[in-house]
């Protein structure tokens, strides 16, 4: 009988051991993949009047001979050119006056001068050694940019400025 009693407690005891283990193993969760993403504020147009037509204003001009040009608004309030002009890869940004960075570039740059543009309005040219250049502006109603990851030239930059309104 004793034996009989011994068994029964050693069982009773690896029930409760073993049902320990499993209510103390936390359950297996499942795992949802699909990620929340942001909306890209930034939409392809098909021409400068596209550009107008979604946001309510355009660039007047740009420069003459421009090839690979592609069209964007970014949220609303922003127009973006990009394009080529003799080998060197332009970005070009219109967008409200009371934008503070219109460029997107958060690069200290290691050079900079102001000069004035075509139409007397001060612009800051900013430069890098490796080539990375950006041309900064603003009128009474618009901010404006012009960026180029390489191939920086003061008198490119320049035809660019002066073409872009």
């Amino acid at each position: 009988m004793k034996s009989k009693k011994m068994l029964l407690v050693t069982l009773i005891l690896v029930s409760l051991t073993a049902l320990l283990f499993t209510g103390c193993t936390p359950a297996v969760e499942k795992k949802d993949d699909s990620k929340t993403e942001l909306p890209n504020p930034m939409v392809e147009q098909a021409s400068l009047a596209a550009i107008k037509d979604a946001i309510g204003f355009t660039f007047e001009t740009l420069p003459a001979a421009i090839t690979a040009g592609k069209y964007f608004t970014i949220s609303d309030n922003l127009a973006q050119a990009d394009f080529t002009l003799n080998g060197v890869s332009y970005t070009v940004r219109k967008g409200d006056v009371m934008i503070d960075n219109i460029a997107g570039v958060y690069t200290d740059f290691q050079s900079g001068e102001t000069k004035a543009n075509a139409s007397g309005i001060p612009v800051l040219y900013q430069t890098n050694p490796d080539g990375m250049g950006l041309a900064t502006w603003k009128t009474d109603k618009y901010t404006y940019s012009v960026y180029c990851e390489t191939g920086f030239e003061l008198t490119g930059m320049e035809v660019v400025v002066n073409g872009v309104s």
